[in-house]
């Protein structure tokens, strides 16, 4: 994505790997929230939305909350429609307007290529989706134009967008983790194919493309039958060009459902994410749940899960640095306030944008936090 104009003025901070040195590279604030609703309750916020920035203006839509009570208390997820439009200014965002999807999504794979946002997969109340869309503004308006459908329905998948095609990476449903990444060229009339398959099924990860060669794919998670979920640790080099996939570096810390941009210099920034602490502790106890017959114990044990949910302490708020050529990290300022997860990371000129998230179990954020970046 090509950057224009700066928008924010900050000071920035960065830290290395050694804890006592630090220096600033990256500062953090919120620009605006959410709109509230017709009553001026705040927006309760999105996981999962489809996220991306058509010239000056930026695109919120979809995404899932729990409007009436949290999932542990029986709460249904509700999947939404709304698109809140954003204009990007000197000065920050200001709210220009809401407009509907067709259908609800959350949790498909988007990008932006220079005039379109394209989402692939997700789900919805009526399940898991393989339909892929397009996104366009014209005169101010939401254009929608459906694409032809990914092979396989699809959800917690990313997608990317290089060389005039589409790749969309990982997923799963009910059935599956996929290991697969398919590809959708743009410029033909033509269906999604196999591209290539990795060592590893995948969702949730971050997936980063230059737009020419190169798609990266940093940690993500892998669902495990009858056992906790495997977080990965590791950065992957998917090359176009070669058709090769390699492991480039190991990751600092295992993440799943982060966010991340790679900058102007082409180094990969990646933003918080789930190091899987809580979600594992979760997973044990749903497990031994599931072994367990005598009622007065299950209903213990689900109450302590209940409970465990309830007091989610939130998510990690690093951030680290990935220089390419060096192959070295740097670990950045942490992000201020709460970090969301399971939301896309977006870069205008030097500027990070994320846009609402889930910031602990079951609990979502109206804020669109904005990160400076200073690359003196």
């Amino acid at each position: 994505m090509n950057i224009k104009t700066s928008i924010f003025l900050f000071t920035a901070i960065v830290m290395s790997c050694t804890p006592d040195k630090k220096t600033t590279m990256v500062q953090w604030d919120v620009a605006t929230k959410l709109p509230a609703d017709s009553i001026g309750q705040p927006h309760l916020g999105l996981a999962g939305p489809v996220t991306g920035i058509l010239g000056d203006t930026l695109l919120i839509a979809g995404g899932a909350n729990f409007p009436d009570k949290m999932p542990w208390d029986g709460g249904a997820k509700h999947y939404a429609t709304q698109v809140y439009l954003y204009q990007i200014t000197a000065s920050g965002l200001q709210f220009l307007q809401e407009q509907e999807l067709k259908d609800a999504i959350a949790y498909p794979g988007s990008c932006t290529t220079q005039n379109a946002i394209y989402f692939a997969g997700g789900e919805n109340t009526a399940g898991v989706q393989s339909s892929v869309k397009k996104l366009t503004l014209t005169a101010g308006r939401l254009m929608e134009e459906t694409l032809p459908d990914l092979p396989v329905a699809l959800t917690n998948g990313s997608l990317v967008f290089a060389s005039d095609k589409l790749y969309y990476v990982g997923g799963e449903n009910s059935e599956i983790v996929s290991d697969k990444i398919y590809k959708l060229d743009l410029s033909a009339d033509t269906a999604w194919e196999e591209a290539f398959t990795l060592s590893y099924p995948v969702t949730n990860a971050v997936v980063l493309s230059d737009q020419k060669k190169k798609i990266y794919i940093a940690g993500g998670r892998m669902r495990n039958p009858n056992s906790l979920s495997t977080i990965y640790n590791q950065l992957l080099e998917v090359n176009l060009a070669s058709g090769t996939v390699a492991k480039i570096a190991d990751l600092p810390q295992a993440i799943a459902a982060g966010t991340g941009v790679l900058d102007g210099d082409g180094n990969m920034l990646l933003f918080g994410g789930d190091d899987g602490t809580t979600f594992h502790q979760i997973e044990a106890l749903i497990a031994k749940i599931n072994q367990t017959v005598a009622i007065a114990q299950k209903d213990s044990l689900n109450l302590e899960k209940a409970n465990m949910q309830r007091t989610h302490p939130g998510f990690p708020m690093t951030c680290w640095s990935f220089d390419m050529n060096k192959k070295l990290w740097t670990q950045l300022n942490d992000i201020s306030g709460a970090s969301p997860v399971t939301t896309t990371a977006l870069l205008y000129n030097d500027t990070v944008i994320i846009p609402s998230g889930e910031i602990r179990a079951g609990v979502r954020t109206d804020q669109i936090l904005i990160g400076k970046i200073n690359k003196n």
